[in-house]
């Protein structure tokens, strides 16, 4: 049996397809590489938005008429609240949530051993278990994460805090932390196949620990995964500005393989705003969380997602945004027009400002991004940077990723998978030109 794969949303749904893909190796079945040559077409989806579950069900619809032969599985997040828009569509014959989906295998080999009968007409449908537990559930460890020199690993599932726009505290239930040893294991497995990049990912990884016996921190997690390997470096996912303790801080500061980028998810710069999105904290309270990490940390790459048209934002407020931003060095800006999401409390605050004026500030917001990257990267000029190679960008050129994000090419091609540093000469495309170090002893490559 061939199965195809395709994932829709954030690098913890990323991660699961990746397991999920393991799993049916595991069971003998061959993952195809396009839909028209499989038997099962797998769809994990995401529910963070209206929009971003319109995606998936558009995407399913277009498997289920091309490829009128293909079942399809649909599993992830949208099962768990709008099973019913994927039923009727054709070719769904499997709907799991975001637990169950990781029974994906089982279901398969028992449906093409006959152990279990499923007719054209029947949909097995297996979701909500994830409420009913208060602990990581046990998984395999990941031992590879195929085609890619980056891996995630998930060290954190779900949310206990409720913001008012958001749907995954539904979806996937309280925050729940793996505990370390499996972290441990998983990164050991994955730098032994050559991954040299773990990217620590989760709904709240700023969370982790806090459901776990012995005080264990986000903080403390990194350290002891920094000493328990050799090469592979670290970068974190998406951290909260009142999360950024002051271990963390202190690592970024001094360890090398712990890479220089943060994501701290902003949202809005207008505190009242923020009071109506149900966010914890002021721009004032941010700007103390992120400001000093700026200063003692040269060259460190830092993000941020915004949301734009909020129920009831006006052009004072979204001005203050606008001006917030602009006084913080970010070096990118993730930019989304708000997407109401039915069974949210923000579904029901009220009317967003009109579609014209939302894609106006998008476009203000995303042009400050522009800017801002632009700013960032001339800034590197002259900079020593580490770097693991991605997808080549040409014969003659490679692409790579520093560890503050910027993407850096410079001219031929590693001989082998390995971290090593670059000297930036100026930009180039959407990052930088350098020109590749000689290896240095004690360094990375």
């Amino acid at each position: 049996m061939r199965v195809f794969l395709s994932t829709f949303g954030c690098k913890t749904n990323q991660y699961d397809t990746a397991l999920l893909g393991q799993a049916l190796a595991g069971y003998g079945f061959e993952v195809a590489g396009e839909p028209g040559a499989a038997d099962w077409v797998v769809v994990n989806t995401c529910a963070v938005t209206g929009r971003s579950e319109e995606k998936a069900r558009q995407w399913v619809r277009k498997i289920g008429r091309e490829h009128p032969g293909v079942s399809i599985a649909v599993v992830g997040c949208s099962v768990e609240v709008s099973a019913g828009r994927f039923s009727g569509l054709p070719g769904v014959r499997l709907l799991l949530g975001t637990e169950e989906k990781f029974r994906l295998g089982k279901l398969l080999a028992d449906l093409e051993s006959g152990a279990l009968e499923l007719s054209h007409r029947d949909i097995i449908r297996l979701s909500g278990e994830v409420r009913k537990t208060e602990k990581y559930p046990g998984q395999p460890v990941l031992k590879a994460y195929p085609g890619r020199s980056r891996a995630f690993v998930k060290i954190q599932d779900g949310c206990s805090q409720r913001c008012a726009y958001c749907i995954v505290p539904f979806t996937r239930g309280p925050s729940r932390s793996r505990p370390a040893g499996q972290v441990l294991e998983e990164v050991r497995s994955l730098e032994a196949a050559g991954h040299l990049e773990t990217v620590l990912s989760g709904i709240h990884i700023g969370r982790y620990g806090r459901d776990l016996p012995g005080g264990v921190s986000l903080a403390g997690l990194v350290a002891s995964l920094l000493k328990g390997t050799e090469k592979v470096r670290f970068r974190l996912s998406s951290v909260e500005a009142a999360e950024l303790e002051p271990e963390l801080a202190s690592l970024l500061e001094r360890e090398e393989r712990l890479c220089r980028h943060l994501h701290v998810p902003l949202q809005h710069g207008a505190r009242s705003v923020l009071k109506r999105m149900g966010r914890h904290y002021s721009p004032g309270e941010y700007l103390e969380a992120v400001g000093p990490l700026v200063e003692r940390i040269p060259g460190l790459g830092l993000g941020t997602d915004l949301i734009v048209g909020f129920p009831g934002e006006t052009e004072d407020e979204f001005r203050e945004c606008v001006n917030f931003v602009e006084g913080i060095p970010f070096t990118y800006l993730h930019v989304f027009p708000f997407s109401p999401r039915p069974g949210t409390p923000a579904a029901g605050m009220g009317e967003a400002p009109p579609r014209r004026v939302v894609r106006e500030r998008v476009k203000v917001l995303r042009e400050v991004s522009a800017r801002k990257n632009a700013s960032f990267l001339a800034s590197l000029a002259g900079r020593e940077v580490p770097v693991l190679p991605e997808k080549p960008f040409s014969a003659e050129i490679s692409s790579c990723r520093a560890d503050n994000y910027a993407r850096v090419y410079h001219r031929g091609k590693p001989a082998e998978a390995c971290i090593y540093r670059v000297r930036v000469e100026r930009t180039w495309r959407d990052g930088v030109w350098a020109q590749r170090l000689p290896a240095q002893t004690g360094k990375s490559e």
